[in-house]
C-alpha cells in the first residue's frame, strides 16, 4: 500500500512538470542481475509511460552481456539503445571513447548537493559527469542465525577469524556441509569479492596512480584465504560456477551459513515465497581480518557496485532519455523501493526511511567502508586477466603468489 501511495505522489509531481505527450519510443538498456529487479524497473516505466506518453522499451540482460552490448550500440549511427545502465568502472572508458553523453548541463546544485561524494565521483572523468546515479549498489554480509546459534555461538562473526571458526564447528557438527557459498565464477563477480577481501584485511588492489598491487600484502592474504577456505571444505565448491544469483539461491534455501552479496539479496531473503529463511536470514556487516580491526570506522569493508542511468551519445532522444533519467532516479521514486540504497542523502536519513527500513543504518555504515575497482579506460581487459588467475589459482592450477605475480606482469604489460 505504502509504495502504491509513493506511486501515486510521483504521478501528481510529474504530471505538473512534464508538459505536453511527446509521440516517441524510448530503448533502454538494463540488467536482470543484482540491484533493482526487473519487475520494479517496468513498474518504474510503466508509471513514466503514462504520464508521457512515450513506450518505453527495456531490454533485459545479464550483467555480463551488458558493456559490449553498449559498446555495439555506441559503434553505429544510432544506437540501439537510447538510456543504458553504467556500472562505474566503465565510466573511465565510455567517456573516453564518447559512447555516452555528459550530463552537467542537466543537473543543478540540489542534485549535486544532496548525493553522496563518493557516489557521484564514481560517475566522474576528466572533470565531467557521466551518468546519473540510480543505484547504490555494494555488498554486505548475511548469515544464517539459527546455524550460529546450533553451532553454539551467540551472534554473528566480527572478524574473518570468528567466522572460519564459526564454520568448522558447524562442519564438525554437521550442521551445514559447506558454511559458506559465495560467487566465485569466471566472471566481473569474482573481482568484487577479491576486492572486498583484501580491503578486508587492510588493503586495497592498485595504488592512487593505478598501478597494481595486490601481489604482496593484503591482496596475497586475500586470495591465500579463499583457496583456504576451498581446501577446507569451508566453501562450497560449487561457488566457482556461481553468479551472485545462484549465490543468494543457495544461501536463501538454508544450505550455506553465510555469503556476501549486493544489496537485492536482502528483498529476496525475506520474500515467504521464495526463501527458507525468512527467520533466519540476518544481514550485518562484513568481517575483517582481526589485525586490521580499529583502521576502518566500522571494522568493515566492502566492494562498491555503483551503478548509473546514461544517455547515449548517439541517441536521437536525448531530452526525453534524461527526463526518463530523472523520473527514476528521483528522490519520490526511490523512496517506493528502499529494500535498495537510495543515492538520495535526503531520503537515506528521513525519518520515513529510518524507522520503516531500518537495515538503512546498517548499509550506511557499509557504504562507508567501500573499496573501488580500479576506474582506468582499460578495465575489462584489467579485470579478465584478474578474473582467469585468480580462478586458475581457485582452481588449484596455481599458488597465490605465482598467480598475482603473473596477473600483476600481465597488467603492467598491457597498452
Amino acid at each position: 500500500m505504502k509504495r502504491f501511495l509513493v506511486v501515486t505522489v510521483v504521478v501528481l509531481s510529474v504530471m505538473l512538470i512534464s508538459g505536453a505527450a511527446l509521440a516517441e519510443e524510448l530503448n533502454v538498456l538494463y540488467m536482470a542481475q543484482a540491484g533493482y529487479q526487473p519487475e520494479e524497473v517496468r513498474q518504474m516505466a510503466d508509471v513514466f509511460e503514462e504520464i508521457v506518453g512515450v513506450e518505453v522499451n527495456i531490454t533485459f540482460v545479464k550483467y555480463d552481456e551488458m558493456h559490449d552490448k553498449i559498446v555495439t550500440s555506441a559503434a553505429v549511427p544510432v544506437g540501439t539503445y537510447d538510456v543504458v545502465l553504467e556500472d562505474l568502472i566503465w565510466t573511465a572508458e565510455f567517456a573516453e571513447y564518447g559512447f555516452v553523453e555528459p550530463i552537467d548541463d542537466r543537473v543543478n546544485d540540489r542534485i549535486l548537493n544532496d548525493i553522496p561524494k563518493a557516489i557521484l565521483d564514481a560517475f566522474r572523468y576528466n572533470g565531467k559527469l557521466w551518468a546519473m546515479p540510480y543505484l547504490a549498489n555494494f555488498q554486505l554480509f548475511f548469515y544464517n542465525e539459527d546455524m550460529i546459534k546450533k553451532a553454539g555461538f551467540d551472534g554473528p562473526p566480527k572478524t574473518l577469524e570468528e567466522m572460519v571458526e564459526q564454520m568448522r564447528v558447524m562442519k564438525e557438527k554437521g550442521i551445514v556441509e559447506y558454511p559458506l557459498v559465495d560467487s566465485w565464477n569466471q566472471k566481473e563477480g569474482l573481482v568484487c569479492e577479491y576486492v572486498w577481501l583484501t580491503g578486508a584485511f587492510g588493503g586495497d588492489t592498485f595504488d592512487e596512480n593505478g598501478n597494481p598491487v595486490f601481489n604482496r600484502g593484503p591482496g596475497l592474504e586475500a586470495l591465500k584465504f579463499m583457496k583456504m577456505l576451498l581446501d577446507e571444505g569451508l566453501a562450497n565448491p560449487q561457488s566457482l560456477t556461481l553468479n551472485e544469483n545462484m549465490a543468494k539461491d543457495v544461501f536463501i534455501a538454508g544450505d550455506a551459513a553465510f555469503t556476501t552479496n549486493w544489496t537485492f539479496q536482502y528483498g529476496a531473503m525475506k520474500d515467504p515465497e521464495q526463501s527458507q529463511v525468512v527467520d533466519s536470514g540476518k544481514m550485518g556487516l562484513i568481517p575483517v581480518a582481526e589485525d586490521v580491526l580499529g583502521k576502518y570506522k566500522y571494522n568493515t569493508a566492502s566492494v562498491s557496485g555503483f551503478q548509473g542511468a546514461a544517455i547515449m551519445a548517439n541517441s536521437e532522444h536525448k531530452d526525453l532519455a534524461w527526463k526518463y533519467i530523472r523520473f527514476i532516479t528521483s528522490p519520490v521514486v526511490q523512496r517506493g523501493y528502499l529494500v535498495e540504497m537510495p543515492v538520495w542523502k535526503s531520503v537515506q536519513n528521513s525519518a520515513y526511511a529510518q524507522s520503516n527500513f531500518p537495515t538503512i543504518k546498517i548499509k550506511a555504515k557499509e557504504i562507508a567502508s567501500v573499496h573501488h575497482r580500479p576506474r582506468v579506460p582499460n578495465y575489462q581487459e584489467v579485470s579478465s586477466i584478474l578474473q582467469r588467475y585468480i580462478h586458475q589459482c581457485l582452481e588449484g592450477k596455481y599458488e597465490p603468489e605465482e598467480a598475482l605475480d603473473a596477473a600483476v606482469k600481465e597488467i603492467k604489460n598491457l597498452k
